[in-house]
């Protein structure tokens, strides 16, 4: 998703956003703390039209980022931030200096200890690319077959006398922008710099409802993401300054499941390059990262462990039977049922099935099953594509990525690559190379922003060589 889902677990993971008030913080603050194993971070800055300060909220390892503020009270020495739409808040004081707020986030009759300590607002991203450019740069604008669809787009071009080859990127889950920015990470626009000052021109495209593309749809899925890769294509096509016979397609993510569907659609692809790609089916990928969440917690038995990944292997399951809202939640509701009446009251509460705000948590629970793209996604099977390509494949996996396991997902990719056949493929395991592809401690989710490192230039080199290596499809 960036494998970018966003687990709504019993605290506070539905944490919003707040207006300050006319005695806010200085503009560029940072507040950082944690709730168990779960990073909290507070930013402060200034809107660049209204010049009014704002905040914002992330919980990072929830991918749960730019949650904006709607009310909160600065005082001198106090916040007090509260969530009406889920019935929580925080109260911190600060301290003499105005680098520590110590207080408690209260939810559901309950509270936890919560301190937030002031960290520099200062962020070095020092890869991202900088004027001027010894390649062409094109902001362009193009539309499907009907114009029902506007995408907006940079095409970097290699000044060159012949046509050159080109590769189209493609972005992870949830909307984003052409850069796949992240943290202030700019990793679509490392790449295609870094790949255009080596010959080869990039198409980067805003996904649905960013930036200058149209057509945000809540119901989309994957499929409908890799007919949008299939424009880009045609796009790219009746461009002069492009070798038709040699444009492929890089996916990030859910991107390496994307860039199969649409390579299968199209006789134009000529390779693919999958970045923390999918090799396995969609379901595992849930419900291992689900597990990986509610660990994380630390507040959770192995057998209450268990127990949960119970539960979400039944919402799968009946996700899976129709795509009828309507016969969904009935069979949800029963799945739901069953599940809880053999529990413990303990283990009920613990998990916020019991209480003042029951209702709002369980529908979060299975909310998420009536999404299109959800039921898509866990229905996914990779063996359906990748048993089916013959072009030239490369497929990289950070060693210490924690959303897409390295070592599962690239037997995957062998394993049916092999099926197909395919005799121009390559799986490379990348050592101490997170999801993000930057080189990592832990590879949580965590430290991707306190990271200054974008990309690796080891993947940016590999995958610029293994491109040159390639002879135009016939």
């Amino acid at each position: 998703m960036n494998l970018k889902t966003v687990f709504l677990l019993p605290l506070c993971f539905a944490v919003c956003i707040y207006k300050l008030s006319a005695q806010a913080l200085p503009s560029k603050t940072r507040w950082e703390g944690k709730l168990g194993e779960l990073k909290i971070v507070l930013r402060v800055f200034e809107d660049s039209v209204s010049k009014e300060n704002k905040a914002e909220i992330d919980v990072p390892q929830q991918m749960a980022l730019g949650l904006k503020v709607s009310k909160l009270t600065i005082t001198n020495d106090s916040i007090t931030a509260f969530i009406q739409t889920i019935n929580a808040g925080y109260k911190g004081r600060l301290n003499a200096a105005k680098t520590e707020l110590t207080g408690t986030w209260q939810q559901g009759g309950g509270s936890i200890p919560l301190i937030l300590k002031q960290v520099s607002a200062e962020i070095k991203r020092l890869q991202t690319p900088k004027a001027p450019f010894p390649y062409l740069e094109e902001k362009i604008v193009y539309y499907n077959q009907d114009k029902s669809i506007q995408y907006g787009a940079t095409l970097t071009l290699p000044k060159s006398a012949k046509p050159v080859p080109a590769v189209i990127l493609i972005t992870g889950s949830g909307p984003e922008d052409r850069d796949e920015t992240i943290f202030d990470h700019k990793p679509f626009w490392v790449i295609a710099d870094h790949l255009s000052r080596n010959g080869i021109a990039v198409l980067r495209v805003d996904d649905r409802g960013v930036g200058q593309t149209t057509g945000g749809d809540p119901n989309a899925t994957s499929a409908d993401f890799a007919k949008d890769v299939l424009v880009g294509i045609d796009y790219l096509k009746k461009h002069a300054g492009i070798d038709t016979k040699n444009i492929g397609l890089i996916g990030h993510s859910e991107g390496g499941v994307i860039a199969p569907l649409a390579a299968l659609q199209s006789n134009d692809v000529a390779f693919i390059i999958s970045l923390a790609g999918i090799g396995v089916k969609g379901s595992d990928i849930m419900h291992k990262q689900k597990y990986d969440a509610y660990k994380k917690t630390g507040q959770f038995t192995e057998d209450e462990l268990s127990k949960i990944t119970a539960l979400d292997k039944g919402l799968m399951a009946a996700a899976a039977k129709t795509t009828s809202n309507e016969e969904l939640s009935a069979l949800l509701k029963n799945v739901f049922t069953e599940w809880k009446a053999q529990q413990t009251e303990s283990f009920l509460k613990k998990m916020g099935f019991v209480g003042p705000n029951e209702g709002i948590i369980i529908s979060r629970q299975v909310g998420a099953y009536f999404s299109p793209w959800m039921r898509y996604f866990i229905a996914y099977d990779p063996a359906i594509t990748l048993t089916r390509l013959t072009i030239p494949v490369l497929a990289l996996n950070g060693e210490k990525d924690v959303q897409v396991d390295a070592a599962t997902n690239l037997a995957g990719f062998n394993s049916l690559l092999t099926q197909a056949g395919n005799k121009h493929f390559k799986v490379m395991q990348m050592p101490g190379l997170n999801h993000l592809f930057q080189q990592a401690t832990t590879g949580e989710v965590g430290e991707y922003g306190e990271i200054e490192e974008t990309i690796s230039p080891e993947v940016l080199d590999i995958m610029t060589k293994w491109i040159q290596t390639l002879k135009p499809r016939k």
